[in-house]
């Protein structure tokens, strides 16, 4: 018989869409959503006719709850107590995040209940301070087992004090089914038109890519300097940055002022991706400075590596999939000199064409809908 289990989150992010269908359509569990209907912080979302609860037609059984926000943090979720108290699933599924109020009340209301409790989250990151770090531990005492993003938050737990067959690294993921179709029907004509497209004064350089949003945290002003720096040694690329966010006028007017403006192309953002993937797969690789994040799992996908900062405790889960030398590279933190000599060492020494295939095979293990399927399916069993 079928176990049933809640999942409740902020939001319906578009790109956590494949896991959703991907769960509910397990053999194993019955899965049901709750969330705000509404994105928030510019980050796409499901369109809510994906709804079973508005849409009998729907694949997705997808409720909504109200978010209170302050200061742009999320600190109550309006109806996630009265679910936890009035429904009876098997198990609920609760974010790790502790800062909303709303996550400890529902959590300890279902241990009230004898009701299991999941909390999937990142976990620890490495870098709290004492304070944050005892409340964060507090929070996560109360759930019966973890799914966190990554292997090194799992350790951190466990020498934390958790046991070992609690915690479960549920990776992350996008289209996975999507991008290795691209990959496979890649036409190396179109990708040469495109490059000619976005640098028609330089399309005989490579081109390095960066796609994500441009927010402060992802230090794209490092790479605009990195690749001066490359210049100036006589090294020349180009750089095409694909995404929209609050440091995009910045990043333009950082670019002339380098004098490197003809060789940095800022395409905005795109939901098509298929020329999201033509782009990734023209470029020799992906360079993220700040916290790489699901950006490496979009690059990787398509056989591109990436390169980003070697401190973990300021990175995303997501750089378990950065491995040096096979997968992509490291630099120093916030060192613009090393990050032009990790790029320069990369592509002088054509590196894509050695780690592709390990790259796609980094991804079709673990970083896809289908291995987070049998994690989830795995923790509820158990739990």
């Amino acid at each position: 018989m079928k176990k049933s289990c809640a999942i409740f989150t902020s939001i319906a992010p578009l790109y956590s869409r494949c896991l959703w269908y991907e769960l509910s359509e397990s053999g194993n569990t019955d899965y049901s959503f709750y969330s705000s209907a509404k994105g928030f912080s510019g980050i796409k979302t499901l369109d809510i006719n994906e709804s079973e609860f508005l849409n009998e037609k729907g694949k997705i059984k997808w409720y909504f709850i109200k978010n209170i926000y302050l200061r742009n943090i999320l600190i109550f979720q309006l109806g996630i107590i009265s679910r936890c108290l009035k429904t009876d699933y098997d198990v609920y599924i609760l974010s790790g995040e502790m800062h909303t109020m709303s996550n400890w009340l529902a959590a300890l209301v279902c241990k009230m209940r004898g009701k299991p409790v999941i909390l999937w989250g990142h976990g620890l990151y490495g870098n709290e301070k004492f304070f944050k770090r005892k409340i964060r531990l507090l929070y996560y005492k109360i759930a019966d087992a973890h799914l966190v993003y990554s292997g090194r938050s799992r350790e951190l737990l466990i020498k934390s004090g958790f046991h070992p067959k609690s915690i479960h690294v549920v990776y992350n993921s996008l289209d996975y089914k999507l991008h290795n179709k691209f990959y496979n029907e890649r036409n190396q004509v179109e990708l040469e038109k495109l490059r000619t497209k976005f640098f028609p004064l330089n399309s005989h350089l490579p081109v390095i890519i960066f796609i994500g949003r441009l927010t402060k945290e992802k230090k794209l002003n490092y790479l605009l300097g990195a690749i001066k720096l490359s210049k100036y040694k006589g090294n020349i690329y180009n750089c095409l940055i694909l995404g929209e966010g609050r440091e995009m006028n910045k990043l333009r007017d950082m670019a002339v002022s380098l004098g490197i403006n003809d060789l940095v192309y800022f395409f905005g953002s795109s939901y098509d991706e298929k020329m999201n993937a033509n782009s990734i797969m023209l470029a020799e690789c992906c360079v993220s400075p700040g916290n790489a994040g699901l950006t490496a799992i979009h690059s990787l996908s398509f056989g591109t590596p990436v390169i980003t900062h070697n401190n973990l405790s300021n990175q995303m889960p997501e750089v378990e999939a950065v491995i040096p030398e096979k997968t992509g590279m490291f630099f120093g933190e916030d060192d613009i000199e090393n990050l032009s000599e990790v790029i320069d060492d990369f592509i002088l020494n054509r590196k894509k064409s050695i780690m592709e295939s390990a790259c796609r095979k980094q991804v079709e293990e673990f970083w896809n809908p289908v291995k987070q399927r049998s994690v989830f399916d795995k923790a509820v069993a158990e739990v």
